[in-house]
């Protein structure tokens, strides 16, 4: 008589449908997806503010190697990089410079022009305004679309 009721005991444990399993293999998915494209674009901003903060060390540098070596040094900006001839600085593919610039330092430290140097990112625009012979800038952050 017990293994006739046994056999008639149905297992509680259930598993899920096809319909069930799809529905929460899309809502994961949809999740996973939508995370990764914020931590995309906050990478993209820290990447941004860490180039910027590398550019000013790379500028104030120049002046120092220029003061220490009694010499002249040039700081060239282009599409790729950031380059005082001693250290070079990638530009991250969200940073663009609105032209080549090339900035002569004398043998104080001094630069030699009124450059204004302007770099543009997606949401921003970061212009540098030299000031003449001091060495000393002035950063000025716009924010705005720009499409390249």
């Amino acid at each position: 008589m017990q293994k006739i009721l046994k056999k008639h005991v149905v297992s509680q444990i259930k598993g899920f449908t096809l319909l069930e399993s799809l529905l929460t293999l899309s809502v994961t998915v949809f999740l996973i997806i939508s995370f990764s494209g914020t931590v995309n674009g906050v990478l993209r901003k820290v990447q941004e503010q860490l180039f910027f903060l590398n550019f000013e060390y790379i500028f104030r540098d120049t002046q120092k190697l220029s003061l220490a070596n009694h010499q002249q040094m040039m700081l060239t900006v282009s599409d790729k990089e950031v380059s005082n001839g001693v250290t070079a600085l990638a530009l991250p593919e969200s940073i663009s410079p609105q032209a080549n610039y090339r900035l002569l330092f004398d043998q104080e430290g001094g630069n030699s022009s009124l450059a204004k140097l302007i770099f543009k990112t997606a949401d921003k625009t970061v212009t540098y305004q030299l000031y003449l012979g001091s060495g000393n800038y002035k950063k000025v952050e716009t924010t705005g679309l720009y499409s390249p």
